[in-house]
């Protein structure tokens, strides 16, 4: 399987913090199969969600120009699958290391689940205080399901921890609300700390089999707000292609 790349993201921070996060990967998904009543012929199983390749989801992520403006792509950031599909798997991650998960261009790998595809890149600015990061992956059976209540069970243990990176220490401290109106279901997070200048939003919704995740890190007093509109654009453009 090819593994999404993982970098620090870059913080705003006051005291000029700067890293690169790593990316991840997962799985997506398939359906139940339905049966009649005692004595009925069996009904045929429903159709596995369509399983969208690493290819397609990569031309669905936004482009450089619904970017801000001077964000720059970065290319070592740039992933996903082809068109090869993974089976189904778990990733269970330690305790002490989901926090730090979040903090990570693939914060999704938090949840714990591989996908079956995924496409992935991210954007910064040209004096590395702002960035912008952007996944899709797709998974077999209810796994996209497992993924979302993976990431409200990760929200639930890091509403407020210690992240040290860059030779800083920041002590964060996380806020979750449920996104409604877009797709299926919707987390938004946003996070903060005294260290930070500005703050970073997160934001993971599932549409189908399929979740779209976008991480804002704006050193601005907005705290990256404009996730929750690429977001929501992303998981558009996923249900038009389904």
């Amino acid at each position: 399987m090819n593994t999404p790349s993982n970098a620090r993201l870059r913080m705003g921070a006051a005291l000029g913090t700067a890293g690169l996060i790593v990316l991840a990967a997962g799985g997506c998904g398939g359906a139940a199969n339905t049966h009649g009543s005692a004595g009925s012929a069996a009904v045929s199983a429903a159709p596995a969600a369509k399983v969208l390749t690493g290819t397609k989801l990569k031309s669905l992520l936004l482009p450089a120009s619904a970017m801000p403006k001077g964000f720059r792509l970065n290319a070592d950031g740039a992933r996903d699958t082809g068109d090869s599909v993974a089976p189904s798997s778990s990733s269970p991650v330690a305790p002490r290391k989901v926090c730090g998960m979040l903090m990570q261009t693939s914060w999704i790998q938090a949840a714990g689940i591989g996908s079956a595809t995924f496409a992935q890149n991210d954007y910064g600015n040209a004096g590395h205080t702002d960035q912008v990061a952007q996944e899709i992956d797709t998974y077999h059976g209810n796994d996209a399901q497992k993924t979302m209540s993976g990431l409200r069970k990760a929200f639930a243990g890091c509403t407020a921890f210690t992240d040290k990176s860059s030779g800083v220490t920041a002590k964060v401290k996380l806020v979750r609300s449920p996104l409604r109106g877009a797709g299926d279901e919707g987390i938004k997070v946003v996070g903060t700390s005294p260290t930070w200048q500005g703050g970073m939003t997160l934001v993971a919704v599932r549409v189908g089999n399929a979740v779209v995740t976008t991480f804002y890190s704006a050193s601005g007093h907005d705290k990256g707000a404009a996730a929750v509109k690429m977001a929501e654009s992303l998981a558009k453009k996923v249900q038009s292609a389904s």
